[in-house]
């Protein structure tokens, strides 16, 4: 389940592999852990980034975690996503 959600978050099948050999020996510690992934206005405003040069492209994934002694059903949010497009004359 954490492989779909990183994947959600925009990382590939190797930066997945690589977060949870990292994470899973801590969250695996516990019978249970309640995960929170910050949003990237979130994660902007705790922890400025500047790169220079500027990247083509950036994903930040930051993971709150907390153990926990049994298991909880936990509704989850939604996702909105708005596009469009114009024609430019």
């Amino acid at each position: 389940m954490l492989d779909l959600k990183l994947k959600i978050l925009g990382l590939n099948d190797r930066e997945s592999q690589e977060f949870i050999i990292y994470w899973l020996p801590k969250l695996s510690k516990n019978k249970y852990n309640l995960i929170r992934f910050a949003s990237l206005d979130e994660i902007n405003k705790m922890m400025p980034l500047e790169i220079d040069p500027k990247p083509d492209s950036l994903i930040r994934v930051l993971m709150e975690y907390k153990p926990i002694n049994k298991n909880i059903n936990i509704k989850e949010g939604f996702t909105a996503v708005e596009w469009g497009g114009t024609l430019v004359k």
